[in-house]
C-alpha cells in the first residue's frame, strides 16, 4: 500500500527540444578513433571502443582530475577486479563521472574505472556509449539516431507536473517511464525521487528501487528530513527486505522510523518491518520492537490492549503484528504467551490469527497482560 503523502512536487525537470541525426566526426589515428569530449569540464580526448565495458581512466589522468578539483572523493564508489593479459588480477577503483559532454551532449553520472596503470589509455566505453541510444559508426563518423537534445526548463516543469498527475492515479509504469528519462541529470528534488522510488516498489521492481533510493541518499544526506525523506527510506528498507536482505534493511526502516516519530507520523508499520527483519537472527530483538509497534498502533488508532481483550476490534494492522509477535515467542518456546497474544490478534478479526486457534484450540478468552 502507498504511503499517500499530499504532494506538492517542486521538481526541475527536463524536456524534449528535438528529434533529429546527429554526426559526430571522430579522429582517426592508425585506425583507432578518439573522440573530443570533456570530463566534468577537462578536456581530452578518448578512444571510442563499443568492447571496453567502462568508460576507463589511467591512474595520471585520474590523479590530474582530482588535483583539479574536476572530481573528488565524494565520487568514488568503490573497487573492482580486472584480468590483465597475463593473467594477473588487479585492484581498480570505480568512479562516478557528473557529467561526460561530446559534441554538446551532456551524459550524466557516468560510472569509470581507474586502471591500476600510470599509461593506461583512455576509453569511451558501453558506461558511456549506452547513454548515447541508438547509434551507428560510418568510418570515423559516429552517428546519434533519433537524437533528442537536452531538455528545456519548461518541458522539465511539464514532465514533473504530469509525473504526479500520473502517480496519484496510481499508473506508476507511467510516472517510471518519464522520471527516468532525466533522473540521472540530477535535477529531482527529494520529494520527485518519492514518485519514483514508490513506483519502482510498487511495481516490484525492487532492484531499481534500491538503485535509485541509494541514489537520492547520496544527494540528500544534508537535507532536513521531511515526510519525503521517511518514506524514501521506508521504501529503501522495503525493497532491500523483498530481496532477502534483512539486516541490510533495518538501518533504513529505523531511519524512516526515527524521521516519522520526530515529525508525529504513525510509526506502527516501521516498528514492525524493524521486529520481521529480526526475526531469523535475534528473536529477543524482535520482540522488543514489536512491543514498540503495538504500543504505536495502539495510540493511533486509539485503542488499548483491554478494549481488544474485552469486547475486540476489527483492525487489521494490530492483528498481524499481534500474529507476529506470537510466532516469535513460539519461536522463543513461550507458548503460554503466545497463545494469549496470537487469541488477542483473532479477537481483532486477522483471519490467519482465528485459523490458528480453531486448529489449536485456544480459547479467545484468555486474560494476561500484554507488556509484562
Amino acid at each position: 500500500m502507498v504511503r499517500r503523502i499530499a504532494i506538492f512536487v517542486l521538481l526541475v525537470l527536463l524536456s524534449i527540444n528535438s528529434i533529429a541525426q546527429k554526426v559526430i566526426q571522430m579522429e582517426n589515428v592508425n585506425g583507432v578513433y578518439r573522440i573530443a569530449c570533456s570530463v566534468n569540464g577537462a578536456k581530452m580526448k578518448m578512444i571510442f571502443d563499443t568492447g571496453a565495458s567502462t568508460v576507463s581512466l589511467s591512474e595520471t589522468m585520474a590523479n590530474f582530475l582530482y588535483d583539479n578539483g574536476y572530481i573528488s572523493k565524494e565520487d568514488v564508489l568503490g573497487t573492482s577486479k580486472s584480468q590483465t593479459a597475463d593473467g594477473s588480477i588487479h585492484d581498480n577503483v570505480v568512479i562516478n563521472i557528473k557529467d561526460i559532454e561530446i559534441s554538446g551532449m551532456h551524459l550524466k553520472n557516468v560510472q569509470a574505472t581507474v586502471i591500476s596503470s600510470q599509461n593506461a589509455p583512455l576509453l569511451l566505453g558501453q558506461t558511456a556509449i549506452q547513454k548515447l541510444g541508438h547509434i551507428s559508426l560510418d568510418g570515423d563518423k559516429l552517428i546519434i539516431n533519433d537524437y533528442e537534445g537536452d531538455y528545456s526548463d519548461e518541458q522539465i516543469e511539464k514532465m514533473g507536473i504530469e509525473a504526479e498527475k500520473q502517480f496519484n492515479e496510481e499508473h506508476y509504469f507511467s510516472v517510471i517511464n518519464i522520471l527516468s528519462k532525466i533522473v540521472d541529470y540530477d535535477v529531482l528534488t527529494t520529494s520527485g525521487y518519492y514518485l519514483l522510488i514508490a513506483s519502482y516498489a510498487q511495481t516490484k521492481q525492487y532492484e531499481e528501487c534500491i538503485k535509485y533510493g541509494k541514489k537520492w541518499e547520496r544527494i540528500a544526506k544534508d537535507e532536513e528530513p521531511t515526510d519525503y525523506t521517511a518514506s524514501n527510506y521506508f521504501f529503501i528498507a522495503t525493497a532491500l527486505a523483498m530481496t532477502d536482505r534483512e539486516k541490510e534493511s533495518i538501518p533504513y526502516m529505523e531511519k524512516a522510523a526515527s524521521i516519522d516519530e520526530k515529525l508525529g507520523n504513525p510509526v506502527g508499520s516501521e516498528y514492525t518491518s524493524i521486529a520481521f527483519a529480526y526475526m531469523k537472527d535475534d528473536v529477543n530483538m524482535a520482540l522488543k520492537y514489536y512491543k514498540k509497534a503495538l504500543k504505536a498502533y495502539f495510540e493511533t488508532y486509539k485503542t488499548s490492549e483491554e478494549e481488544i481483550n474485552s469486547k475486540g476490534i476489527d483492525n487489521q494492522d494490530i492483528g498481524k503484528c499481534l500474529y507476529l509477535y506470537a510466532l516469535a515467542l513460539y519461536l522463543k518456546r513461550d507458548i503460554t504467551s503466545g497463545d494469549y497474544i496470537v487469541a488477542l490478534s483473532a479477537k481483532c478479526n486477522y483471519e490467519e490469527s482465528i485459523q490458528y486457534c480453531y486448529r489449536n484450540n485456544i480459547s479467545f478468552k484468555t486474560r494476561q497482560s500484554l507488556f509484562e
